[in-house]
């Protein structure tokens, strides 16, 4: 009985993870409404493993994502919570305070989410690094005035790769809070050369242009991005680039 319930069990996890990966691959692949469905299905198969037990260390990781994504903050967080008491291979337990720092963010705790970013930091920075917590410290420096960290360390990650989609996005951030216009774009451009599809930086180089008056590319680029993959480390949500196209009409 308890070995056959334990084998469901998996197979429920599992069947749920592959639809997992499937949104994944059609948002990436632009196919929006085919990705929502997957994680739709994804979902609720995630629900009901986790009903009978899950306890894979990477179907729960990738079950409190799929929540933080859907805006679930406080089951994602249970969910977390459960896996920091678990072992975990050094790898899963990088990856766990990565996607505890993006739900402290997502949750408006920005100190919290810094702070947890800057342990994972110390352990070696990736390209995932570089984008996460250099975001957090372009918030930061735009709630406080004080620039410098956040100059420092995106420039940093520019170091580390400046080809980065991310990181393009960034300096164009960074550069637009300062009141540098035309250097902005110039990032952004180079963004959506990188990765065209990027929501953060449609959005993010149609606002400037629209508010610089050249409303005829701000229109395009926002059609591009309604469509877009709202994922949970995306900056901007699918209402704020609605409403961005409801203004430039």
């Amino acid at each position: 009985e308890v070995i056959l319930m334990g084998f469901l069990t998996n197979f429920n996890a599992r069947k749920a993870y592959m639809k997992h990966v499937q949104g994944n691959r059609a948002f990436e692949a632009g196919k929006t409404e085919e990705g929502r469905e997957m994680h739709k299905q994804a979902m609720e198969g995630y629900e009901k493993a986790y009903k009978e037990g899950m306890n894979d260390p990477n179907y729960l990781m990738a079950y409190s994502v799929l929540l933080m994504r859907a805006g679930d903050f406080e089951k994602s967080r249970e969910i977390m919570l459960k896996l920091d008491k678990m072992k975990l291979a050094a790898d899963q337990r990088k990856q766990l305070h990565i996607n505890y720092s993006v739900l402290q963010w997502k949750m408006g705790n920005l100190d919290k989410a810094i702070e947890q970013m800057r342990v994972v930091a110390a352990g070696g920075k990736t390209a995932m690094v570089y984008t996460t917590l250099g975001q957090y410290l372009i918030d930061k420096a735009i709630q406080t005035g004080d620039f410098t960290e956040a100059i420092e360390f995106n420039n940093e990650a520019y170091e580390y790769d400046e080809e980065d989609a991310g990181t393009l996005d960034n300096l164009g951030q960074l550069k637009y809070a300062m009141g540098e216009r035309e250097a902005a774009k110039d990032y952004f451009r180079r963004a959506l050369e990188q990765k065209p599809s990027q929501t953060v930086t449609l959005y993010n180089l149609a606002r400037l242009l629209h508010e610089d008056g050249e409303d005829d590319e701000a229109r395009k680029l926002i059609a591009r991005a309604v469509d877009g993959n709202f994922s949970s480390l995306c900056p901007v949500s699918r209402e704020e680039v609605q409403a961005l196209q409801k203004e430039i009409g």
